[in-house]
């Protein structure tokens, strides 16, 4: 259900990586574009950064290099606003309906808040005129819903801003992953073909996923089919031992039968007058002791085989338990892989002090972060990764996003300094903000275009698993 959420006017910035099927080549217009990061056989679709001013209805789709497409689009009404802050796409529908409002249709729904914030289909009359969602054209909606996905980042500023090239010794650096050996089957080597060892190779972090997503494939593949055998074996085992257990019962029922026996033939030596029963009392007495030493001789074999299968049906039981034990942490292993091969995300919150890490809309990591000058404002940035610059940099652009209307902090003096309003502010942020060095590790092994760090003077709005960073700047 998509409720109405009131807040301010924004605008909207969306950051992630294009599905396979939006557009990558052709008339920018149409929204496609080709860049030279996209060319290569391999690696992450290029990020898009999408911005919607609501001071003029109107939204721009950037790729890496330059501004792709534009639309109108109509936002939230007095009393209905759109929510300013930093949002990301968490579900989408193609054909959605309002439960709130007499299930007004949504096509192309992709939702930024579970609180009821959305962008699909509408109206545009070219002012603001929606219940908080925003509204796009038909086609607009269609074409953003081809280059979008779950996890596109959306940051929602008061008016038009535009992402600019950035550079800062504080932001991470692509840290490539050594393996020691290759991931590839191949053929054993024989003493005959005096082959060198296999050296070491240096995967970068995306191709460092995604062989960790094909191993994690695998692995569930084959701890899945392994279960199966283990349980059927188990359950073998355990009706062996069974058997054994009730052979052995019975065994030492005869055992106890044969004893008593002899026992009884021994009480009727005590009765015997002649030498002729004595005879024949000891002669019953030797086949009754042979009857004990047979029985004692089948029950100790017994006892010997009900051992050893108890001993086969707890280690079977105990295979199967590994087994499933086995294919619950490969699905578990899978869940994650999965997640690690989206764009990673950091937020630095200056109200909370704190740091947080997600991938996949999945926690990684969080902490507390060093900011100097704690009671000075930060401002609201987002920096992101956009296109690898050999194999271990990266180049980066970054959105100031103004708060409540107001004009960038000494937007005339960054204008002198990096030619664009908001770029020194974003450099003073980071100057004041220093990373744990795990931290800054575990971005840079996970580093690659679409990956981004948000700073902020809020903290959190929604939060936890299904979402990635959701800051109300308002």
């Amino acid at each position: 259900m998509l409720l109405p959420v009131a807040a301010v006017g924004c605008a909207v910035f969306l950051v992630g990586t294009p599905t396979m099927a939006a557009g990558r080549q052709g008339d920018p217009r149409n929204g496609k574009h080709e860049t030279s990061a996209q060319k290569a056989s391999s690696g992450p679709p290029a990020p898009l950064i999408a911005i919607v001013s609501i001071a003029d209805q109107h939204i721009d789709v950037y790729g890496p290099d330059h501004r792709i497409a534009r639309s109108r689009v109509s936002t939230g009404k007095s009393g209905n606003d759109t929510p300013t802050g930093v949002f990301s796409i968490l579900q989408r529908s193609r054909y959605h309906e309002s439960n709130l409002y007499s299930n007004a249709p949504m096509p192309f729904m992709q939702r930024l808040t579970w609180s009821g914030i959305a962008l699909h289909e509408g109206h545009v009359p070219g002012y603001r005129a929606s219940h908080g969602c925003i509204r796009l054209p038909g086609g607009f909606a269609s074409s953003l819903w081809k280059m979008a996905r779950i996890g596109t980042r959306v940051v929602v500023s008061p008016r038009g801003v535009k992402p600019v090239g950035f550079a800062h010794a504080g932001l991470p650096s692509p840290l490539p992953t050594v393996q020691p050996h290759s991931a590839e089957i191949v053929r054993v080597a024989t003493a005959a073909d005096e082959l060198p060892a296999e050296k070491p190779r240096a995967l970068s972090p995306y191709d460092a996923a995604q062989l960790r997503l094909a191993q994690a494939i695998a692995a569930k593949t084959t701890t899945e089919k392994a279960v199966k055998p283990a349980l059927e074996q188990s359950v073998r085992k355990s009706a062996e031992a069974n058997q054994s257990a009730a052979a052995l019962k019975a065994s030492a029922g005869i055992l106890a039968d044969a004893e008593e026996h002899l026992e009884l033939e021994k009480l009727a030596m005590y009765t015997v007058q002649t030498e002729a029963a004595e005879a024949a009392i000891r002669t019953r007495i030797n086949i009754a002791t042979a009857g004990v030493e047979a029985a004692r001789a089948a029950h100790e074999k017994l006892i010997a085989i009900e051992a050893t299968a108890r001993v086969e049906a707890f280690a079977a039981a105990r295979a199967a338990r590994e087994a499933q034990i086995a294919a619950e942490k490969a699905v578990e292993e899978l869940s994650l892989a999965r997640k690690a091969v989206s764009p990673i995300s950091l937020f630095v919150s200056r109200k909370t002090g704190q740091v947080h890490v997600r991938q996949g809309f999945h926690l990684l990591y969080e902490t507390t972060v060093s900011i100097a000058d704690p009671d000075k404002p930060l401002g609201t940035h987002v920096y992101t990764a956009v296109e690898p610059v050999g194999a271990s940099e990266m180049r980066w652009v970054v959105v100031s996003v103004p708060t409540n209307g107001a004009e960038p902090r000494d937007r005339r003096k960054d204008d002198r300094s990096h030619g664009s309003a908001g770029q020194s502010s974003a450099s003073e942020a980071l100057d004041r903000i220093a990373l744990p060095a795990d931290v800054k590790r575990l971005m840079g092994e996970r580093l690659w275009p679409g990956a981004s760090i948000i700073v902020s003077d809020f903290g959190l709005g929604e939060t936890g698993e299904g979402t990635d960073f959701v800051i109300l700047t308002r």
